[in-house]
């Protein structure tokens, strides 16, 4: 059942949030104390494009204007400028690397900006070795300086939200609580707190069964999609159109459609609750020649990669981010976009060195001119 397996693909890719993504993509953002910033791309690409020149452009998104530079993966940390030279290929040939060097390229673009908002407008996802405008999803930032003599403190936010048309018709609303469901997806709010190890099982097990229902729920419902959308071109229906879409509707939430192991069984699951009611394959028959499949999907779950943060001075707040020292790390997927938009936010702290002479000027002359006085 060549297209079933297409369906189910490409359902529970988006319905149990487990898009894959290449995991050698991330995004570095760095922010300046001026309020400028750049942003990186590191994403692989192929001997080709690297041995293009600086001054030429990479593509239609990376023209001549972004940095470039270029690594291999997983030899050392150690960038490049380009264009790769064949003597440079020559030498890591000898490497001992557990992959062809072909597939361990990476290109690193970089870009900078004069502003945190300028930089949002422009948001890029890889894609055949190329940078790919992002559709859907727009990203905002802020950027916000507070001068307090002898530091300044930083706080940086870029909210990712979802534009693009509605995707899941059966709402998690109707299997678990808002603050729930933005756990599940998000990590906040943080449900888990002062429960035991036990007591966190339980809880994270009830709320995968919840939200196993919902993708099972609305799985169950774009199978039936697919079918009233061909309704038409299906021959021998046992009942109108009209009532089949009425029949969608009372089967979604039955036990056998939100209690299935899809991942187990596959189509054939839910199909079985079709043809159990109203003894007919006539609709998995034409599912097996189908040769489409909901696409919606992709927009939103595609979208995603480590996305690393640099704030000027010291961390004082890395949000939802784990800090190393250096860079904050975050993880950045179109699943957590689900619940609504989606929020990175860091703060930081800058000493204003100037303050501190400044200031021990100001001590020093005012202990001489009381000296002074004195004398």
């Amino acid at each position: 059942m060549k297209t079933n397996s297409r369906i189910f693909m490409a359902l529970m890719l988006a319905l149990l949030a487990t898009s894959c993504r290449n995991k050698d993509d991330h995004m570095l953002t760095v922010i300046n104390e001026d309020g400028t910033c750049s942003r990186e791309y590191t994403f692989k690409t192929t001997q080709q494009w690297l041995a293009a020149s600086a001054d030429e452009d990479y593509d239609s998104i990376i023209d001549k204007s972004w940095e470039r530079t270029w690594s291999v993966q997983g030899a050392d940390s150690v960038r490049y400028p380009v264009p790769l030279t064949e003597a440079q290929l020559d030498s890591m040939q000898e490497l001992d690397l557990n992959k062809p060097l072909g597939n361990m390229l990476l290109v690193h673009a970089k870009k900078t900006y004069d502003s945190v908002e300028e930089m949002s407008t422009e948001l890029y996802r890889s894609e055949n070795h190329h940078l790919k405008k992002v559709e859907g999803i727009k990203a905002t930032s802020t950027l916000e300086k507070s001068f307090k003599w002898f530091y300044t403190d930083y706080t940086f936010s870029e909210t990712f939200t979802y534009e693009g048309e509605p995707i899941f018709p059966i709402p998690l609303s109707d299997f678990t609580s808002a603050d729930t469901a933005s756990f599940w997806f998000t990590g906040q709010p943080n449900l888990t707190q002062h429960l035991s190890g036990a007591e966190q099982k339980e809880l994270l097990d009830k709320i995968e069964k919840k939200i196993s229902q919902w993708s099972n729920a609305n799985w169950f419902y774009e199978i039936c999609n697919i079918i009233i959308d061909n309704y038409d071109s299906i021959q021998n229906t046992p009942v109108s159109k009209e009532r089949f879409t009425s029949l969608r509707d009372s089967l979604v939430m039955q036990p056998s459609v939100l209690n299935g192991n899809v991942e187990d069984s596959g189509p054939k699951a839910f199909l079985s609750q079709i043809e159990g009611i109203l003894l007919t394959d006539v609709y998995t028959n034409f599912l097996k020649t189908y040769e489409g499949g909901p696409a919606q999907y992709g927009q939103l779950l595609s979208f995603g990669y480590p996305y690393d943060l640099v704030m000027p001075g010291t961390v004082t707040d890395a949000g939802m981010g784990e800090y190393d020292g250096k860079v904050i790390h975050y993880q950045l997927g179109g699943e957590r976009l689900i619940t609504g938009p989606y929020t990175i936010t860091a703060s930081s702290r800058v000493a204003n060195v100037w303050a501190y002479i400044v200031t021990a000027l100001i001590i020093l002359l005012a202990l001489g001119s009381l000296l002074l006085h004195k004398k």
